[in-house]
């Protein structure tokens, strides 16, 4: 990491699909900018999971907060919604519902703050990698061949 102590990038999106991928894609950027490449995959699909959620069930603006400290990325999205994220256990052959699962699976903690205009799930990149154990953690994202599962 250079030396500055912290790094910040804030970015607001109209509700829109296509912001999903303006929002990895500011992620990307300023990972790069910033020295730690390490953290593009798993930083680009917790922002998208995050993302995408907003606009799915928030509504109004979605706002994108990445601060880089000398211990890890802090992820958050704020929207003005009011219905609070919750983990599903999705089946095995639906295609979405397992948002939650893959941000708990790659972030070191999250959590949800409710406001009186909506509310910002944040979450926590560590810099060190994860543990191999972890990935047990949430054996439905483990497809049959032993890929990661969507």
């Amino acid at each position: 990491m250079n030396d500055r102590r912290a790094w910040a990038a804030i970015a607001s999106f109209p509700p829109h699909p296509r912001n999903v991928r303006h929002a990895r894609r500011i992620t990307r950027t300023a990972l790069a900018a910033w020295g730690v490449s390490e953290l593009v995959d798993s930083a680009e699909m917790v922002v998208s999971e995050l993302v995408t959620n907003a606009l799915r069930y928030g509504s109004g603006p979605v706002d994108l907060t990445l601060a880089l400290t000398e211990t890890g990325l802090r992820i958050a999205v704020t929207d003005e919604g009011t219905t609070l994220p919750t983990a599903r256990d999705a089946d095995p052959d639906a295609q979405g519902g397992r948002g939650l699962q893959i941000v708990q699976l790659l972030a070191e903690s999250w959590d949800v703050v409710v406001r009186l205009t909506g509310k910002t799930v944040t979450c926590v990149l560590q810099l060190e990698p994860a543990k191999p154990d972890r990935f047990e953690e949430v054996g439905s994202l483990v497809h049959p061949s032993g890929e990661l599962g969507a």
